[in-house]
């Protein structure tokens, strides 16, 4: 993100830097709120606590799964080459 202050981009990086000195001189628990409000600004709805608690669900299933034996993990390099195999082929390459 720029910030254009009067003609020029660098007054905007000497904010950022400024508003980061000061953010951390914040005490951890305010550093820690302050993080939590700008990622909501960032990301939006994505922050939404029943969004959260639902990928929170979503995670605790996925772990039972791996945990009962249900679904069986690959490493990454062979997960890796079976997605890029599938986009080649939606792609038709």
């Amino acid at each position: 993100m720029k910030i254009a202050v009067n003609s020029g981009i660098l007054e905007g990086q000497m904010q950022r830097a400024e508003i980061l000195k000061a953010a951390m001189e914040l005490p951890e628990d305010e550093r820690e709120k302050l993080a939590e409000e700008l990622d909501q600004l960032v990301h939006g709805d994505f922050a939404n606590p029943e969004i959260e608690e639902a990928w929170a669900a979503e995670v605790e299933r996925r772990i039972d799964e791996v945990d009962s034996g249900q679904v069986k993990t690959i490493p990454w390099p062979e997960a890796r080459a079976q997605v890029l195999e599938r986009l080649r082929q939606i792609r038709g390459r």
